[in-house]
């Protein structure tokens, strides 16, 4: 996946996080308020994934 990709799929993810908290919140709603804290830990580690090395070998 391109930087580009990544970098919009981590924002739509953070822009319904945010969503789903304001419904969640006015309406008191708990499955709305829950789907924002999955989709912001989803958010997180797209954020911290790390990507593989393209150097280094797994064969010895």
């Amino acid at each position: 996946m391109t930087p580009v990709g990544k970098f919009l799929i981590l924002g739509a993810l953070l822009c319904l996080a945010l969503l789903c908290y304001f419904v969640g919140t006015v309406l008191g709603a708990v499955a709305f308020i829950a789907l924002g804290v999955m989709l912001e830990i989803a958010f997180w580690t797209g954020i911290f994934k790390r990507a593989p090395n393209p150097h280094s070998s797994t064969t010895k």
